[in-house]
């Protein structure tokens, strides 16, 4: 019950995080375009290409190699306008599907390929709200989101990365332990106190996320003067998140080694 619950739980995150980063991506476009499209929904469409191989072929070989082939051809067709206006609708749909496989279905992958993708997915729009698209034509946008907007993205994603993250590493070590003659009472509290830690991780995770998007912009102001051509707005979410990524990671290994000592040593 306790397994399905959490296998709920994940779902419910990869789902809000592919929604979240599709309409950052849906809502940015760039005076760039080819086609009469935005040339960055050319980029994630190769990156779905590549990244969807590289999903499915766990599974299949084949199937990835079909999926890789089809999603070629049509590019390369002479619908390739339409098909590119139909896999912007599609995004979410995709991005669910590499949530589900690279943490649900091959939890060994660590979620990878998906959170990579919503990284790419609002690159667009974290580019607009930074200095660097006042630098190059390639970057400017002729629409994108707010940064109240962006802000709310980015913690979704950060908080949802840390939750799948160590969620998934809870799974594989509870399904070791019951390979090695654990009973299901040991391995239950063992996880439970696992998944206190990792709500306790996602939050901070969240919290330093946030804490970031509302600080960097007062700084940006203050710094300006000095600092003109520092893109901080980029500069400052990304030492957020490696701030966050550094003390949860850490925080993990402690307890986790903790959590396999005291397991070994009742054993």
């Amino acid at each position: 019950m306790k397994a399905r619950t959490s296998t709920v739980l994940q779902f419910v995150a990869i789902v809000i995080m592919s929604i979240a980063a599709s309409y950052g991506f849906q809502h940015t476009e760039t005076t760039y375009r080819i086609n009469g499209l935005c040339f960055y929904r050319y980029v994630a469409y190769a990156i779905v290409v590549c990244l969807g191989y590289i999903c499915f072929s766990r599974y299949r070989r084949y199937l990835g190699l079909a999926f890789s082939f089809t999603l070629s051809a049509l590019a390369l067709s002479p619908i390739s306008q339409e098909t590119i206006g139909l896999f912007v609708s599609l995004i979410p749909l995709l991005a669910v599907m590499m949530g589900v496989t690279t943490v649900l279905v091959f939890p060994s992958s660590g979620g990878k390929e998906f959170f990579g993708f919503l990284g790419a997915l609002i690159l667009p729009a974290v580019v607009a709200e930074s200095r660097i698209a006042g630098s190059f034509h390639l970057f400017g946008t002729i629409q994108s989101i707010g940064y109240h907007e962006l802000s709310a993205i980015t913690v979704i994603i950060v908080g949802g990365y840390f939750y799948l993250r160590y969620a998934a590493m809870v799974n594989l070590s509870s399904l070791e332990f019951l390979s090695k003659g654990a009973s299901e009472r040991e391995v239950a509290e063992v996880s439970k106190q696992c998944n206190i830690v990792i709500i306790i991780i996602t939050a901070v995770a969240s919290g330093v996320a946030a804490f970031s998007m509302v600080t960097v912009p007062i700084v940006s102001n203050a710094l300006r003067a000095t600092f003109v051509t520092l893109p901080l707005y980029v500069l400052g979410l990304t030492l957020g998140v490696g701030v966050a990524l550094t003390t949860a990671f850490y925080l993990l290994q402690i307890y986790h080694k903790r959590a396999t000592r005291g397991y070994l040593l009742k054993s």
